[in-house]
């Protein structure tokens, strides 16, 4: 088997079990905050273990905001630094670029420092071109193809050939978290100030969250989110689909698992929090879908 790290970052969304199962590593990115008078830097932590998810998206609830920062250089250090220190080669399977200057960080730091001191090893360097669990099934189908025993070059270049194939259809509450974190386009035009309107997003060619609809009420977006992944996906009935939320309506949540499954014919849909990263720009209540479907081209 070829042996070479699988590394992502705080915005891959992947559970403990599912880094476990697949044998995947991620660098910290950082998220601070205001408590009283105190400023507060926590790292962006994947299993919530230093401020609980509904903690988290309740102290949004309730006006906290979170600031979000890319992988330091030190975490870089410290994570693919550490396994080049061993003789371990190192795929790197960044956040968007679109959304996260990381992977920028990670390349200048490769050309700058890894391959001076770490002549016999290499760091391979992908922009995902998306987030959350998008980014997260992209890790896993990497650690599947190293299984088959494909080497690190060739597992590179099948996720760069495919990687476009990851869907992102997503809907939130408000564009407020998004538009203030600059992280979503289109938006101002596309929205204006439309009370009771749901915001539905995709992550487009470019790995930008983009404004693609609009809909009244929250049945109906989840209903179009639910149209929208029919349209897209591409046999379902082969794929597990990965349903995030950040804190949503437990009863939102199985409607929309519920339509999935059976409107679309997904093999299982597999629910989980939305990270803290992205989580803390999109706001309380987001509800997005990953899955495999028709590349991506909207925004090429």
């Amino acid at each position: 088997m070829s042996q070479f790290a699988i590394v992502g970052d705080s915005t891959c969304d992947l559970t403990k079990k599912l880094r476990t199962e697949y044998d995947v590593d991620y660098c910290f990115m950082s998220v601070s905050y205001k408590d009283g008078k105190e400023e507060k830097e926590i790292p962006a932590n994947l299993d919530w273990e230093i401020i609980p998810a509904k903690k988290y998206f309740d102290m949004m609830r309730e006006g906290t905001r979170f600031l979000t920062a890319q992988v330091s250089e030190a975490e870089f250090d410290r994570v693919i630094g550490g396994y080049l220190k061993k003789g371990i080669d190192v795929l790197y399977i960044a956040c968007s670029s679109a959304l996260s200057q990381s992977v920028n960080l990670a390349r200048k730091l490769n050309e700058d420092v890894w391959q001076k001191e770490y002549p016999n090893n290499k760091v391979v360097i992908i922009d995902s071109l998306i987030s959350c669990m998008g980014q997260g099934m992209i890790l896993m189908e990497a650690s599947r193809l190293r299984k088959e025993g494909k080497t690190i070059d060739e597992v590179a270049k099948i996720i760069e050939d495919t990687k476009l194939d990851y869907n992102q259809i997503a809907v939130c509450n408000t564009l407020t978290y998004l538009a203030r974190a600059g992280r979503v386009k289109g938006a101002k035009a596309f929205f204006g100030n439309l009370a009771g309107v749901k915001p539905i997003f995709i992550s487009d060619a470019k790995g930008n969250n983009f404004a693609v609809e609009k809909v009244k009420g929250r049945r109906s977006s989840l209903l179009k989110v639910v149209e929208m992944t029919k349209n897209l996906a591409v046999k379902p009935e082969e794929q597990v689909c990965y349903l995030s939320h950040a804190d949503a309506l437990e009863e939102d949540i199985n409607f929309l698992k519920e339509h999935l499954l059976n409107e679309v014919g997904f093999k299982d849909v597999c629910v989980s929090y939305l990270g803290p990263i992205i989580g803390a720009s999109t706001g309380p209540e987001t509800i997005g879908v990953y899955f495999v479907g028709k590349t991506v081209t909207i925004g090429a």
